[in-house]
């Protein structure tokens, strides 16, 4: 991976590793986005991390997006050309949103997806360690269903609606 995109993988890791990370949750995620990619050239994931900060929770809502630099006309195969991906951060405090957003480049498809498991790793580490903690904790006749992976945020915290 070129190093800056590598240290935006580098700092997604970071944040979701953070010993000090209470909540995790993934809102849009392409569980074949190899195959999206390989049909249009772009792919992403969305994901949120809630962290302890100063006894306070603090949500961190972010969404990295992939896109091959395709010209126009046809295309043999995306896998073999050059992208750019974008890393946007928001957060979310009871003043506002707070985002910046990153912008770096990847090689091909195989280096941006290398990036893509390293990230997919630390956060379903992360989330098996906090799902552990959340069923140590639960009464033992509790019975959920998950509808997407989540762990240790609130529902105000996931906001899913507008």
């Amino acid at each position: 991976m070129s190093s800056d995109a590598g240290s935006l993988t580098s700092e997604v890791v970071s944040l979701i590793e953070s010993r000090d990370v209470v909540g995790l949750a993934t809102h849009r995620h392409y569980p074949h986005e190899r195959m999206i990619y390989s049909r249009f050239g772009r792919c992403g994931f969305a994901i949120d991390v809630v962290r302890m900060e100063g006894g306070a929770r603090r949500l961190y809502s972010i969404l990295v997006e992939a896109r091959a630099e395709a010209g126009s006309g046809v295309v043999r195969s995306f896998a073999e050309l050059p992208g750019e991906v974008t890393y946007t951060i928001a957060r979310i405090s009871p003043e506002g949103i707070e985002s910046s957003v990153k912008t770096a480049r990847y090689r091909n498809a195989e280096e941006l997806f290398q990036a893509v498991e390293t990230v997919r790793q630390a956060f379903y580490r992360k989330y098996r360690e906090l799902k552990a903690a959340e069923e140590k904790a639960a009464e033992p006749t509790r019975v959920g269903e998950e509808v997407f992976h989540q762990a240790g945020l609130s529902w105000d915290e996931l906001n899913l609606g507008v």
